[in-house]
């Protein structure tokens, strides 16, 4: 090979890490990362109902979820956060919170604490399927074809600034 092939092959492959990298504004876990442009499986889940989603609920419109517990301290944390960005966007975006705790339980939770999302309860099952290790809090933001587009954990000010940012451009 010529050296000016090898130099521009090497700017090739550098200008494509770097877009790529430009592409997602959080950094995920490495056994997180792999969902980032796969299809998020929420016909894996049930509705109040006890049936299962369509895949259509997802399409046509961007989605926030957040995977969470009722004992967990920093989910509770960023509720404030969450409940703002649903605020600021309204209809426009899908919020939808999932979690492994029993509808009861979440029922008791919700009469002291705001938390405006469609809620998923009883998926230690589906979670346990999807997650190799689950960790919460985690938001997921998802495009409008039913896509992972962004991962990130905790949501703080600095964060909720940004998703709300996030979500807006993908309107």
């Amino acid at each position: 090979m010529t050296k000016l092939l090898k130099y521009f092959l090497s700017f090739f492959l550098l200008f494509c890490v770097s877009l790529n990298a430009q592409q997602n504004h959080f950094q995920a876990h490495p056994l997180l990362e792999k969902k980032i442009g796969q299809h998020f499986p929420i016909e894996n889940f049930k509705n109040g109902e006890g049936e299962n989603f369509s895949a259509q609920e997802l399409t046509g419109k961007v989605t926030l979820i957040n995977f969470w517990s009722t004992n967990c301290a920093p989910c509770i944390e960023e509720l404030p956060y969450l409940n703002q960005i649903k605020k600021n966007l309204g209809d426009k975006v899908n919020f939808i919170a999932i979690t492994h705790d029993p509808k009861e339980k979440l029922q008791q939770f919700l009469l002291t604490h705001e938390f405006n999302f469609l809620h998923i309860t009883d998926s230690m099952k589906e979670l346990q399927s999807y997650f190799s290790l689950i960790r919460n809090p985690l938001t997921f933001i998802i495009d409008k074809n039913g896509t992972v587009s962004e991962i990130t954990g905790t949501i703080d000010k600095e964060k909720s600034d940004l998703v709300l940012t996030i979500l807006s451009e993908k309107l």
